[in-house]
């Protein structure tokens, strides 16, 4: 650190997109954080706001647990007063990964703009057990995986909905892939009352089938935990989810590395034999992430027509005809 001399600062904010940019370090002195800073040259230039680009709004609140819960909310862009809009909760909830911060979300997240533009109320929020707020935050669902993370994401909508008239809690929808699409899986069997439709991607169904290094970090060792492997395992609990058509709808790459499409085929199996309905939808060469355009373009359209019937955006059925 005491032989730095130049130092790259990188910047984004939820309205501008990323600028990159070089300094140099003047002067002397053993640290280099305190002494002087030159502009030397800018490796990328934020080209400014996005055309048609709307920024979340960001929030916060304190929950029950006593922890202060952060999130973000996309605003339906032709927000008419007394009117209720569909919402959309976008998750992803587990270890390792915020979604809430003010950094610019245009791109990865442009999704979620597009449900906005479409009439839609968008709704992302930090659960415990999501990264950056501490051992006991992130350690929250230590050895209970599935069993947290839901109250605090149903706390946060039942917290924007008493705050924001627009928001219509009887359409509610919840999507997320990987970790996100276990959490809509638990959200339907936990809270079918609030939530109207999940899709899930690529779900982790059965923690035991799951990579056992990552699973036991946070779960432990299936002998000593059993009664946890249960209830976080959505296929072990297949007789809760609900009984009415078009509520479900899952999403998997057939090729999947990481969540293996293991996971789908036994939940699908064990809702078979449950009796309950279900959505189906298979991405032949499709991995953990989905890689090719069409591919990728067949899911957008998939997903959007999934909401647009079921939680029925009056915006989104117009602009699709």
């Amino acid at each position: 650190m005491q032989h730095c001399d130049m130092f790259i600062s990188r910047f984004s904010s939820q309205t501008l997109p990323h600028a990159v940019h070089l300094f140099k370090i003047k002067g002397t002195g053993p640290d280099p954080s305190q002494r002087d800073k030159e502009f030397w040259a800018t490796l990328l230039e934020s080209p400014g706001a996005v055309p048609g680009y709307v920024a979340p709004e960001m929030f916060s609140f304190p929950s029950r647990t006593g922890f202060t819960l952060y999130g973000m909310m996309y605003r339906p862009h032709q927000l008419q007063p007394g009117k209720k809009y569909p919402t959309v909760l976008y998750i992803y909830g587990g270890p390792q990964v915020q979604l809430v911060n003010n950094r610019f979300k245009g791109v990865k997240y442009f999704r979620l703009n597009t449900l906005a533009s479409l009439g839609y109320v968008v709704v992302v929020l930090d659960n415990r057990g999501s990264c950056h707020r501490g051992l006991k935050f992130e350690g929250a669902f230590k050895y209970k995986m599935g069993q947290v993370e839901i109250e605090d994401q149903v706390e946060g909508l039942q917290y924007l909905a008493a705050k924001h008239s627009f928001i219509d809690l009887d359409r509610v929808g919840i999507h997320g892939w990987s970790y996100g699409g276990y959490l809509s899986l638990m959200a339907l069997i936990q809270r079918p009352d609030i939530f109207k439709v999940a899709i899930a991607g690529a779900p982790v169904t059965l923690w035991i089938f799951y990579d056992t290094g990552y699973t036991e970090r946070y779960m432990g060792h299936p002998d000593q935990n059993e009664h946890g492997y249960y209830l976080g395992s959505v296929a072990m609990q297949a007789e809760k989810f609900p009984s009415e058509p078009s509520r479900l709808l899952l999403l998997h790459g057939l090729l999947d590395e990481n969540v293996h499409f293991a996971h789908t085929s036994i939940l699908l199996s064990f809702l078979v034999r449950s009796g309950k309905p279900y959505d189906l939808q298979i991405y032949p060469q499709e991995r953990h992430s989905i890689r090719v355009p069409e591919s990728g373009e067949h899911y957008e359209l998939h997903l959007l027509y999934y909401l647009q019937e079921n939680l029925g955006s009056h915006i989104a059925v117009t602009k699709s005809l």
